[in-house]
């Protein structure tokens, strides 16, 4: 097949076929020019209970600062007073220095590489909750939860107090995803037993099914307000669901590899998608303009409208790619086994807007914020904030969720005001969104 790069405003339809136009390329030589576009950060760490340690004098806590394949700095840092008012003086050694120390936030710096990290810790810890590790985790702006554990254990709780409402069971095997509807009092969930399971959240009744998936569901979308949703599996489908009668309205990916994960995207009416060589199912609803996004196991990320089906571009990357989300409607982050993370633009996908490959730590959890940055959670227990910006002389300063001591974080949701972390140590840890906003305003 002869490689193009994909304009999308140009005609989908200029053939017959179903796939009007596949865009198969080989990130070799992207991966080459991607140097220019690498930003080459430092990782900074911090000893797990550092919130702790640091509220007394002469308390310590060690620190380090490594970039990627090169050994770690370690530092320390050390109270030395504390202040009429409560507020404690600290300082650090080895090049490093404490730029200021709150209740819940610590900005660091490190002299010799010019990185600055602000370090935020949870502002509640439920550890009540589950027993075993805490794999995918939902919250709404209502005060609801859903998550489930390697003891495949579905609960509704409080996510302002922590406290567990419901236990609910249906699936018969392990569950690995779980999704709230927009309403913020139905949910989906999908696993190891093939099947997307639609729940209430106030009668923890299952009033729908959906089978014909052949091997375990990885991911699920929701399109527009839930009427139709998208699932992923490992059997290499990718399947558009009529939630109201219980039925798939087709296939949009059909494929030999497990697709790992997926996301919506909507597109305006200046993109020309393509139009389905059959009319599309009146069931289908909120559809039109939307395109799914879907990363695989072999390293494959795809694209492919909703309404049409047809399939805009595909290509592939050196490593399983575990997770991906939409920054901004045509720009897409996608996080790698291989602890790779690539920002691609929908319009120019022949090499990527921008890469990072600080850690060789994998890429579990993606989680977009705002459109202006992403926070990402890894199986080395980090979850950092990783703020876009196209000028390679921009202020880079990393925000970073603290708590998990190296222990991998699974899923990262938020509910407007919070962000949760689904983290194996069976803990959920929420944060103040207020927090991390704070940190990226301040001038350090």
């Amino acid at each position: 097949m002869k490689v193009k790069d994909v304009c999308l405003n140009s005609c989908w339809c200029k053939t017959s076929q179903r796939h009007a136009t596949i865009t198969t390329l080989s990130l070799i030589a992207a991966n080459r020019a991607t140097k220019k576009l690498q930003k080459r950060v430092p990782v900074m760490s911090i000893q797990c209970d550092w919130p702790d340690v640091l509220r007394k004098i002469n308390g310590e806590c060690w620190i380090s600062c490594k970039f990627h394949d090169q050994p770690s700095l370690y530092g320390k840092i050390k109270i030395e007073s504390i202040t009429n008012d409560g507020i404690p003086r600290a300082s650090a050694s080895e090049g490093f220095e404490v730029k200021y120390l709150k209740t819940l936030t610590l900005g660091l710096r490190h002299s010799e590489t010019g990185y600055t990290c602000i370090f935020v810790a949870p502002f509640k810890v439920f550890s009540e909750i589950h027993k075993k590790s805490v794999v995918c985790l939902d919250v709404t702006p209502g005060e609801l939860g859903v998550s489930v554990c390697a003891e495949n254990k579905l609960h509704i709780w409080d996510s302002n107090l922590g406290i567990l409402r419901r236990n609910l069971e249906g699936h018969i095997g392990d569950v690995y995803k779980c999704r709230f509807f927009p309403s913020g009092i139905v949910f989906v969930t999908g696993g190891a037993d093939m099947q997307l399971k639609i729940w209430s959240a106030e009668t923890g009744q299952c009033p729908v099914t959906l089978r014909g998936h052949t091997a375990a569901v990885m991911d699920i979308c929701i399109v527009d307000r839930g009427r139709n949703i998208v699932s992923v599996s490992k059997d290499g489908l990718a399947k558009l669901w009529d939630c109201g009668q219980s039925s798939c309205l087709g296939d949009l990916v059909d494929t030999s590899v497990t697709i790992n994960c997926c996301c919506l995207t909507s597109l305006g009416k200046e993109y020309n998608l393509g139009e389905p060589e059959e009319p599309s199912s009146e069931r289908e609803i909120g559809t039109s303009g939307k395109v799914l996004l879907y990363g695989c196991e072999d390293g494959t990320v795809g694209g492919v409208a909703l309404r049409s089906h047809n399939s805009i571009f595909h290509f592939s990357l050196k490593s399983a790619v575990n997770c991906i989300a939409v920054l901004v409607y045509d720009k897409f982050v996608v996080g790698c086994q291989n602890g790779q993370i690539f920002l691609f633009s929908l319009h120019q996908h022949s090499e990527p807007v921008m890469s990072w490959f600080e850690s060789n730590s994998p890429l579990l959890s993606v989680l977009s914020y705002k459109g202006e940055g992403f926070f990402c959670g890894r199986a080395d227990g980090s979850c950092v904030y990783h703020p876009f910006s196209d000028s390679d002389n921009a202020k880079y300063v990393r925000v970073q969720l603290t708590g998990p001591d190296y222990d991998p974080v699974y899923d990262i949701a938020c509910d407007g005001k919070f962000i949760f972390t689904a983290c194996r140590d069976s803990v959920i840890r929420k944060y103040e969104l207020a927090k991390v906003t704070d940190a990226l305003q301040i001038d350090i």
